[in-house]
């Protein structure tokens, strides 16, 4: 009776790793049966996207406003330094041979050479949702001679200023026609919708860090009022083309100092 039971259990093994070996392979053959499926789906949903999508931008593509300063860099025109780097100041009025070529943009009119630079710096903006507005472009030398004129009746009048002391005022902020930079179409004057002081704005903070993408300087910096001859005015932005707006950044010069170091230059 012993030995038929150890017979049986013998004859048993055999038959249960049997068992378990088809156990495994059937555990294995499911498995790749299931990542081939997943494979073959995914491959079929790239597919249909690329069919229905062929030219939708990849998600590493960069942001909107990078793609514009880069557009920027390779389209837009480059002019002679003898356009973009006229300076007019109090000491130093507009030059007679310099012609105006005006063209209507925001209900302003502006050198229209400055224009494609404008707009485009204009649609950067609002692409980076910076409400910027803009406020003032080109004056005559008529037109500015009678601001210059008003504020110095207001103040003489009004605030108890000799004349002598309301016309250095007036030159030093609102300047006489054609000692002023808005005879030469190239200035242009910002605003931030309800906001009073615009140096406390996201759009002058804005204009400060891109503007230079597009050739556009701060004129008027509080710092530099003594090389300017007028007031502080962060409104004020004038076109001077990129390359000369980034190296003036870089050196931190306004236009009177860079102006005269590139005379230096070339000299």
């Amino acid at each position: 009776m012993r030995r038929d039971k150890t017979e049986r259990v013998v004859k048993t093994r055999p038959s249960w790793k049997k068992a378990d070996q088809v156990h495994k392979i059937k555990v294995v053959m499911t498995f790749v049966a299931v990542a081939l499926c997943i494979s073959v789906a995914a491959g079929a949903i790239l597919a249909w996207v690329e069919i229905k999508h062929p030219f939708d931008p990849v998600s590493s593509a960069p942001p909107a406003s990078s793609r514009l300063v880069s557009s920027a860099r390779e389209e837009l025109p480059v002019y002679d330094n003898a356009f973009s780097l006229v300076v007019v100041n109090p000491a130093q009025p507009l030059q007679s041979d310099f012609t105006v070529n005006l063209k209507e943009y925001e209900r302003f009119s502006f050198e229209e050479r400055i224009l494609p630079a404008l707009e485009r710096m204009m649609e950067a903006a609002q692409t980076d949702g910076c409400a910027l507005q803009i406020a003032g472009g080109y004056i005559s030398a008529e037109e500015q001679n009678a601001l210059y004129d008003q504020l110095v009746q207001e103040l003489t009048q009004n605030q108890g200023y000799s004349k002598v002391r309301a016309e250095d005022k007036a030159q030093n902020t609102i300047g006489r026609g054609g000692y002023n930079e808005y005879q030469t179409g190239m200035l242009v004057r910002f605003s931030a919708e309800g906001e009073t002081n615009f140096s406390a704005s996201a759009e002058y903070r804005w204009l400060v860090k891109n503007g230079v993408e597009y050739g556009f300087i701060l004129r008027y910096p509080d710092n530099k009022t003594g090389v300017t001859g007028m007031e502080s005015d962060p409104s004020c932005f004038r076109y001077v083309g990129r390359e000369n707006a980034m190296k003036m950044r870089e050196y931190s010069m306004c236009l009177e100092e860079y102006a005269q170091y590139i005379r230096k230059q070339s000299s």
